[in-house]
């Protein structure tokens, strides 16, 4: 089995979970995920967005529901099953689109923005992703990709020490686990080369390698007190922002 398919296959299974919380987030945390994403639109109006891992589809409903032109992607059968249910009661139409995000089945410029939430720290070739979702970018259209340094803690020691601190992670929340257990995407993770790199920083230097506008990144740190009892601070969660180069 290729790790793509061990990848689908495990979320395959987290994807009622995962539906419960985006029908969390959908009630509860809407404006906050608005608010991130709209600083950054290229220009104002009805925009094209593809939502690359789209999941239960929470960034593309969000979208959907400010009257953008949406479409969800995955490569997960039963998560583009739940988007399109959760599409269905949030009252918004959504194109729904299977297929591999580090090889979209998408002409150039076609989208005046991609999204990404949470995906990027499980592909096998990231680079290779970068460099899709900017060849369907318009000129002059934005990527946004919120991710984080998830199973960095299994090739360094600092974030180790913080994950096993850490009782916040959703392995310890039965209520979107649903008694999946973890430990096939942890086995995984160990063979997918960002679990070793250091994100935002490396996010940023591919990006820029591929000849973007401008690129930024905003940060949520973690602070701790590690073995030694000093305190440290960690990137956890962050957001990357690349403006594809406007034609001339």
């Amino acid at each position: 089995m290729t790790t793509l398919n061990a990848i689908r296959d495990y979320w395959n299974t987290r994807a009622e979970g995962f539906s419960r919380k985006t029908a969390h987030e959908l009630r509860h945390d809407p404006l906050r995920w608005i608010e991130r994403m709209r600083p950054f639109f290229p220009r104002k109006g009805t925009l094209t967005v593809l939502d690359v891992g789209c999941g239960p589809g929470f960034l593309a409903i969000l979208l959907a529901r400010l009257g953008h032109e949406v479409t969800a992607f995955d490569y997960t059968e039963q998560m583009l099953g739940r988007a399109r249910v959760n599409a269905d009661e949030a009252g918004v139409q959504l194109t729904i689109c299977r297929g591999d995000a580090q090889s979209l089945p998408f002409a150039d410029g076609m989208f005046d923005m991609v999204v990404s939430r949470n995906l990027t720290w499980n592909l096998e070739h990231p680079e290779r992703a970068y460099a899709e979702w900017l060849r369907v970018l318009v000129p002059g259209g934005v990527l946004i990709n919120f991710d984080g340094n998830h199973y960095r803690h299994l090739y360094d020691a600092a974030y180790a020490e913080l994950e096993a601190q850490d009782s916040r992670t959703e392995a310890h929340d039965p209520a979107y686990m649903l008694g999946v257990d973890p430990a096939p995407i942890r086995e995984v993770a160990k063979h997918l080369p960002l679990s070793r790199l250091d994100r935002p920083q490396w996010d940023m230097t591919v990006l820029l390698e591929l000849q973007v506008d401008r690129v930024t990144a905003e940060v949520e740190r973690r602070t701790f007190l590690d073995s030694k009892g000093a305190q440290r601070s960690l990137i956890g969660d962050f957001t990357v922002v690349a403006y594809k180069t406007p034609q001339l």
